[in-house]
């Protein structure tokens, strides 16, 4: 049931709560999940396990999302957003939590096998029961904006995963001198204060127990979004999978200099899709097509000044310009097909996040595959993934409803 209301202080009070909480909840998870990236895979050296072992820790967890996003979507419009945001952030903890544990008893495992599977059932935790997290904050963003003020809500929660991605590296470098178990712990217990903290947030949208979310099923109307989803972060896949490796062989440094200049790149592209989601596309006020076609664009720029002009200098701004693109990009693009999907939100969120956690596969492994036949080659396939991107995001403006917004109540703030 929705109710249509007139803005009234209170209505904003609880808008303002439920978007807090919203925000909190995708940075606790967003900062629990960069801290295992931080830790994890020198835990996993240390104990005995190949890359390739630690390899299959990481893709486990996009595999599992890429199966099961959708599904906690569905599950998200039936019973709500709250259960199943909450259910992910417990899930995300108790993750953590069993990552701490294994880092702390490494020494009595019985061999390498035994500690692969317990980091594999750790990290199969997450992937299983915290994939609807992001599909259902989203989803709870949309039912407290409109049309008009959907991007920045979107740009919003952009901003809070990039904070994330900042303070986990951050937690890992300030608490490691205490233990690698340390960090872990930190972010299980940020994860679970982020769940009991989310039983205040107040339920946005109510369907009928066991029954469905109304409206037509979104996957048609999702279909341009998809494609322009998998094909931009496909493009981000392979080149984050390789340009620590383009760094060092084309500019012929030592590999402690690669890593640094490494780091800054990647610190150089958050700071970029940071400031813009947290204070450029607030103000500018623009539709969820004109910031995914001008993201785009400045994406398309990056790989192209790495690949004309490759130096240390070329390096940060190309990878800075494609942050600001992708800060614009991902908001449209999220904003875009959230008034596009009509009532069922979460599971056209659902979406987005199992193509996105299918391109990262997918994007990873052609880029590394590729990248023996010529260092530069995943630059250009960024570029071709970008541009083809860019193609589907043109034709979709000019094919009648393909990219335009829904005639059913979607515009409208709702809440209970």
């Amino acid at each position: 049931m929705n109710c249509h209301f007139t803005a009234s202080p209170r209505v904003g009070i609880v808008t303002a709560v439920t978007s807090s909480s919203v925000l909190l909840g995708v940075f606790a998870m967003t900062t629990a999940n960069a801290t295992v990236f931080a830790t994890v895979g020198l835990l996993g050296r240390g104990i005995g396990l190949s890359e390739l072992q630690v390899g299959t820790i990481f893709v486990s967890s996009a595999v599992l999302f890429l199966l099961t996003s959708a599904r906690w979507g569905v599950v998200a419009d039936r019973w709500g957003r709250r259960p199943v945001i909450v259910v992910g952030l417990a899930a995300t903890a108790v993750s953590l939590f069993l990552f701490a544990g294994i880092a702390q008893s490494a020494g009595d495992l019985a061999g390498v096998l035994p500690a692969f599977i317990a980091l594999l059932g750790a990290r199969a935790v997450y992937g299983l029961l915290a994939a609807g997290t992001q599909p259902a904050a989203l989803a709870a963003m949309a039912d407290v904006t409109t049309v008009e003020t959907r991007p920045a809500g979107v740009a919003r929660m952009g901003a809070a995963i990039g904070l994330g991605s900042i303070a986990g590296p951050l937690s890992v470098a300030g608490l490691i001198d205490l233990g690698v178990a340390a960090p872990l712990v930190a972010g299980g217990l940020l994860s679970s204060l982020a769940a009991i903290l989310m039983f205040g947030m107040r339920e946005t949208v109510r369907a009928p127990v066991g029954g469905s979310r109304p409206g037509t099923n979104p996957s048609s109307r999702l279909r341009p979004f998809l494609a322009v989803a998998f094909a931009m972060h496909f493009a981000f896949a392979a080149l984050q999978a390789t340009n620590a490796f383009y760094i060092q062989d084309r500019l012929g440094i030592d590999t402690m200099h690669a890593m640094r200049l490494a780091g800054l790149v990647s610190a150089v592209f958050a700071a970029g899709s940071f400031v813009v989601q947290a204070f450029v596309i607030v103000r500018l006020g623009l539709s969820p097509r004109r910031l995914l076609g001008l993201g785009l664009v400045l994406c398309l720029a990056g790989p192209v000044v790495c690949l004309l002009a490759p130096s240390d200098e070329t390096l940060l701004a190309g990878f800075g310009v494609m942050g600001v693109g992708f800060g614009f990009a991902q908001p449209g693009l999220m904003a875009g097909a959230s008034v596009a999907a009509g009532e069922r939100q979460a599971e056209a969120a659902g979406l987005l996040q199992a193509a996105m956690s299918a391109a990262w596969i997918a994007g990873a492994l052609t880029g590394t595959a590729i990248y023996g036949l010529a260092i530069a080659s995943p630059l250009a396939l960024a570029a071709l993934a970008i541009l083809a991107a860019l193609a589907v995001t043109v034709r979709a403006r000019g094919g009648g409803r393909a990219m335009k917004p829904d005639s059913g109540s979607i515009g409208r703030t709702r809440l209970l």
